[in-house]
């Protein structure tokens, strides 16, 4: 499920339209329909205003945004598993710090 997709099943399941989340966040409602549909990916700023307008676990839905946009930025890769796990070594560096 992408970030837009587990986003809209949370607005639905509360009932609430996208004009009415949109406005709590004070974006356009095309503004997050794109957000939704996944052809534009949120800012960060954005999603925190979603976890508010939705009541929603901010720290979850910054988890589901981060990992869109690194799907996003590796989807054309060859070599994905690799990247990863250069990436994993380099956290655990930073983490040893």
């Amino acid at each position: 499920m992408t970030f837009g997709e587990y986003i809209r099943e949370i607005r639905e399941e509360q009932q609430l339209l996208l004009r009415e989340v949109a406005s709590q966040m004070n974006i356009d409602t095309a503004l997050l329909s794109k957000i939704e549909r996944g052809t534009r990916i949120a800012r960060k700023e954005q999603v925190e205003a979603l976890a508010k307008a939705l009541k929603q676990n901010k720290s979850e839905l910054l988890q589901y945004w981060l990992a869109d946009k690194i799907v996003f930025m590796l989807k054309e890769e060859k070599n994905i598993t690799e990247i990863l796990k250069i990436v994993e070594q380099k956290i655990n560096r930073l983490s040893k710090k």
